[in-house]
């Protein structure tokens, strides 16, 4: 054997025992804990997730979805896929019926303290006695965006003052015939049929009778027959109301569609009211998977803690122009939400409209099957 084959060979068998005693010693380099998130787009951000990895060591998987619907439908499909789900109070019932999620020990999130006492007493989220089921991070509602240089004159009549120099609108412009096939609606169950039930003058619309229904489905349908279309996602309603195909739109994005408007330096063009007879709030935040333990709970719980604390919420604040649960968040808002969404920046406490929080409804089912026969029936 020549001897830089033996030297070879000598340090080959070296180095298998070293690399042999650094696996028997439990010294081979840490494998990452794994996060797993699905979620609305705007909670799972570079911006603090890239420093989230960094800080645990961590991976973090993201999965968007567009809807409260397909959120759903994605979480039931691969449960164990998933470690938090970003759902709003309307449907936290909904995944703790269908046995998807587990209660949150939140003496173990630092900032929970700190979200704002109408948050954290609402009861949607304590299914089982002294326990919670989910974390709030925002809130949003819902409005109207108007195109003012072309619908302004119409819209008048359904015009509100509110005493402060602001104005709200009737739901009655949704069926104002000089408006036939100028306005859209957004394409999701949940909200269209609780909105159009406020309209209708129901004061329970998460708890409707067969009554109830009735009113809902005629203000509904009538709501259906004069728009020109509907809406699935902030891009489409983007999309409506920069072609002029839409110059009334019931938006579900209003923040999101108040600060893409001012980058496309449309802002002054177009103007949000809330609703005069009232308006849905959601409540998002964070639940928490059965299948969730050990490492990836750990870090399901600081990410949570995280996007509660002052930090996170102004960055959430800043990013989606919704309204935060911990008051530190509110320096975060821009100009623009200060002139469009204007309540957000401001207590839920003086909230102009009646507002209506989320929870879960009578028959998530129903309510889908009435819609969607609804949108049917336009085709006949």
């Amino acid at each position: 054997m020549k001897k830089t084959g033996f030297i070879f060979l000598t340090v080959m068998a070296l180095a298998t025992l070293v690399f042999g005693v650094v696996a028997v010693s439990g010294c081979a380099p840490k494998a990452k804990a794994t996060l797993s998130i699905a979620c609305f787009k705007g909670y799972a951000e570079d911006d603090w997730v890239k420093p989230f990895e960094e800080k645990y060591n961590a991976t973090v998987n993201i999965t968007y979805f567009g809807s409260v619907d397909e959120g759903f439908a994605k979480i039931k499909a691969a449960p164990d896929q998933y470690n938090i789900v970003s759902i709003d109070s309307g449907r936290v019932k909904l995944y703790y019926d269908a046995g998807l999620i587990k209660d949150i020990d939140t003496a173990k999130i630092e900032n929970y303290g700190k979200i704002g006492e109408y948050f954290r007493t609402q009861g949607y989220a304590e299914l089982e006695k002294g326990k919670q089921f989910h974390v709030p991070i925002c809130w949003g509602d819902q409005d109207f965006v108007v195109n003012m240089e072309t619908a302004g004159e119409d819209i008048k009549p359904y015009l509100k003052d509110t005493g402060d120099g602001k104005q709200t609108l009737s739901y009655n412009v949704l069926k104002d015939a000089k408006l036939a096939n100028r306005e859209t609606i957004f394409d999701e169950t949940t909200n269209v049929t609780n909105m159009s039930a406020i309209a209708a003058g129901i004061t329970t619309p998460f708890a409707l009778d067969d009554t109830g229904y009735a009113k809902m489905q005629e203000e509904l349908t009538k709501w259906a027959q004069n728009c020109r279309a509907f809406t699935t996602g902030l891009d489409s309603e983007l999309q409506v109301l920069t072609s002029g195909d839409s110059e009334v739109l019931l938006t579900g994005n209003n923040s999101l569609v108040a600060m893409a408007l001012a980058e496309q330096n449309l802002g002054d063009k177009f103007k949000h009211f809330l609703p005069t007879e009232g308006t849905i709030c959601w409540i998002d935040g964070w639940a928490l998977t059965k299948s969730t333990t050990g490492a990836s709970l750990d870090l399901a719980l600081k990410y949570m803690d995280y996007m509660i604390g002052d930090e996170g919420q102004q960055k959430l604040a800043k990013l989606v122009g919704f309204g935060i649960v911990n008051p530190a968040g509110a320096s975060g808002f821009t100009d623009v939400i200060g002139k469009t969404t204007w309540w957000y920046s401001t207590s839920i406490d003086t909230f102009p409209v009646p507002l209506y929080v989320m929870v879960a409804e009578e028959n998530p089912e129903k309510r889908v099957k009435v819609w969607t026969d609804i949108k049917a029936s336009l085709s006949k």
